[in-house]
């Protein structure tokens, strides 16, 4: 593949993520952001970054060779990432959650409580469309648990 190609995929996923987050920062009111729960325009700091923190795995998942230590690092980067902002919502403040108010997280959790409560949600939309996307392969790239869970395997 030459280098040229090799970055379609890449810019595009830049693109795409770009404008599916920008589109949530115009149109949500309550900021489901972080950076805009802080500060005013945040939001599009954390738009550029995760978009640029897109395209770079993409770019590097390219290659098959690497792409499963790749994949094992951005996982574990992920649930990091996921469970630093758990604790800093119950230790720091409420902003760090997303609604404000705690709930498990569990995956299981993100489908049967709606179902409990006959109500669905973004979260539930989210899941949804994600376990969807990527079938069986959500564990391995996108469960928080599952980062843990591979780290004491090993």
């Amino acid at each position: 593949m030459t280098q040229i190609k090799r970055l379609y995929l890449p810019l595009a996923v830049f693109i795409f993520t770009f404008t599916l987050l920008a589109a949530v920062q115009l149109n949500i009111e309550t900021p489901m952001l972080l950076l805009e729960r802080f500060y005013t325009g945040g939001g599009w700091i954390e738009i550029a970054l995760v978009s640029i923190y897109a395209s770079t795995v993409v770019l590097f998942m390219q290659d098959p060779v690497t792409a499963p230590g790749w994949r094992k690092v951005t996982w574990m980067l992920f649930s990091v990432v996921f469970f630093l902002q758990l604790a800093a919502g119950l230790l720091i403040s409420e902003k760090f959650l997303m609604t404000g108010k705690l709930h498990l997280p569990i995956p299981a959790m993100i489908i049967s409580g709606p179902v409990y409560r006959g109500q669905l949600s973004a979260m539930t939309a989210l899941f949804l469309s994600t376990l969807l996307i990527t079938g069986p392969a959500w564990c391995s790239h996108l469960c928080y648990f599952g980062a843990f869970d591979n780290a004491a395997s090993r």
